[in-house]
C-alpha cells in the first residue's frame, strides 16, 4: 500500500499541537504503508506564507497553481489513500476527490465549535449577531467535506459525538488520539522539591487565541493570587510567536518570565514544579496536559483544558476553575508532600498508556484496515 500525508507545513517536533500531531500520524502511516509527506508550504518556494482564508475562516483560500502542484505531486506518486490534514486544506482534499483518489480527513479539531467559542468570549453576545454568517460557512464547509471524503478521523469521541451533531451519525470517523509528544517520550521525571515550592509553567502556541486569553488571565489574576499566598512564586511562560500585546501584558508583571519561541521546553519542565492550564476555549484534546504529564510535571487545570482526556481530577491532575481555585491547589500541593508524586506518576501512566505512539499507531493501523476492508 502506498499513502499520501498531506500537512500544511512540514511539522516541528518542538512545534505546535497542529506539528505534534502530524508528526505522530506520519510515523503511524509509515508503520502501515510506504508514506510520502507533502507540504504546502513548500509550494510557495522559499518564503513562507500563509493564505488568506475564506468567508468560513476555518478554510484556506489556496491559490488555484498551488492546488494544481499538489494534485501533480500526488498524481505521480498515485497512492492507494491520502490523509489530508483538516477542513483547512479542504480545497486540495475536494480537488483530489474530483481526480478519484481516496481521501481521508484528519481533523485535528471541530474547527466550527472552536471558532464559535474563540468569537463568543472576545465579543460576548454580539458574537453571534457579527459572526453568524461566518458559523453557518464553517459548519457547512465540515459537512460538505464529511459527505465526500471516505473517512474522518477525529481526536477523542467527544468530538466524534460534537461533529455527528453537525454532519450526521451516517459518516465513517475513526478516534485517533492525539500523542504525548515524541521528544517527551524518554525524559526522566523529576522529583518534586522538598519543601515543594511554586514553580509554574504554561505553556502553548502564544499567537493562538484561547492560550493568549490563558496567558492574559494568568498574568493578571491568577499569578497576583498566587503571590499573595506564595510571595517567591514564578511562573514561565513559553510558546511560539507570541505577539506585542501579549509581551505587554507580561511585562513588569513579579515573578514573571515570558520566553518566545524556545529552542527547547526540557529546560522549562525540568525546573517547573507545576503546570497552570487555564484554558477557557479550545478544541481537540490539549497537547499541552499530555506534555507536561510525560515530562512529570502536576497539572492543575479548567475542566475545558482537559475536555476529551479521561482524567480524573485528584487522581491525574488537580481541577481548578476560579482564580482561588488555583490558589488552593497549590495550598494543597504544600500541605501534602506526597500528592505531587502521585500525580506524577499516574499522568505519567495515563499519557504513555493512553496517548503513547504506539496508541497512535495501532489505532492508525486500525483505521486504515476499516477503509481497507471496504474494498474487500
Amino acid at each position: 500500500m502506498n499513502i499520501v500525508h498531506i500537512v500544511y507545513e512540514p511539522p516541528l517536533a518542538h512545534g505546535s499541537g497542529a506539528d505534534l500531531r502530524n508528526l505522530a500520524v506520519g510515523l503511524g502511516l509509515s508503520g502501515v504503508a510506504r508514506t510520502n509527506t507533502i507540504a504546502v508550504q513548500d509550494c510557495y518556494g522559499t518564503q513562507k506564507r500563509y493564505p488568506t482564508r475564506k468567508v468560513s475562516f476555518i478554510e484556506a483560500d489556496l491559490q488555484p497553481v498551488v492546488i494544481a502542484d499538489v494534485a501533480g505531486q500526488v498524481a505521480r506518486i498515485d497512492p492507494d489513500m491520502v490523509v489530508v490534514d483538516g477542513v483547512f486544506l479542504g480545497d486540495i482534499a475536494k480537488r483530489l476527490i474530483a481526480d478519484g483518489r481516496r481521501v481521508i480527513i484528519d481533523m485535528h479539531n471541530v474547527e466550527s465549535a472552536l471558532q464559535q467559542e474563540v468569537d463568543r468570549a472576545k465579543y460576548g453576545w454580539l458574537a453571534a449577531l457579527r459572526f453568524r454568517k461566518r458559523w453557518r460557512y464553517a459548519q457547512a464547509a465540515e459537512r460538505q467535506l464529511a459527505e465526500i471524503a471516505d473517512r474522518i478521523w477525529m481526536c477523542s469521541a467527544r468530538d466524534v459525538a460534537l461533529m455527528q451533531r453537525i454532519v450526521g451519525d451516517h459518516i465513517l470517523m475513526d478516534v485517533i488520539p492525539n500523542p504525548a509528544p515524541a521528544w517527551c517520550r524518554h525524559a526522566e521525571p523529576h522529583s518534586p522539591p522538598d519543601p515543594w515550592i511554586a514553580r509554574a509553567l504554561f505553556v502553548g502556541h502564544l499567537g493562538y487565541r484561547p492560550n493568549i486569553e490563558a496567558g492574559k488571565r494568568l498574568l493578571h489574576c491568577i499569578q497576583p493570587a498566587i503571590r499573595a499566598v506564595f510571595p517567591d512564586a514564578t511562573l514561565d511562560i513559553c510558546g511560539r510567536s507570541p505577539g506585542r500585546l501579549l509581551r505587554r501584558h507580561a511585562a513588569g508583571v513579579p515573578g514573571v518570565t515570558l520566553i518566545g519561541d524556545p529552542a527547547d521546553l526540557a529546560p522549562f519542565y525540568a525546573r517547573a514544579t507545576v503546570a497552570l492550564i487555564p484554558l477557557a476555549q479550545g478544541g481537540g484534546t490539549r497537547l499541552k496536559v499530555l506534555e507536561a504529564m510525560a515530562m512529570g510535571v502536576p497539572v492543575v487545570a479548567t475542566a475545558k483544558a482537559v475536555e476529551g482526556l479521561d482524567v480524573v481530577p485528584d487522581g491525574t491532575f488537580l481541577l481548578a476553575e476560579t482564580d482561588a481555585d488555583f490558589v488552593t491547589a497549590l495550598q494543597r500541593l504544600t500541605a501534602d508532600p506526597q500528592l505531587a508524586g502521585r500525580l506524577i506518576d499516574a499522568g505519567r501512566r495515563f499519557v504513555f498508556e493512553h496517548h503513547g505512539q504506539q496508541t497512535i499507531d495501532l489505532a492508525v493501523r486500525h483505521a486504515i484496515d476499516r477503509r481497507a476492508a471496504l474494498d474487500r
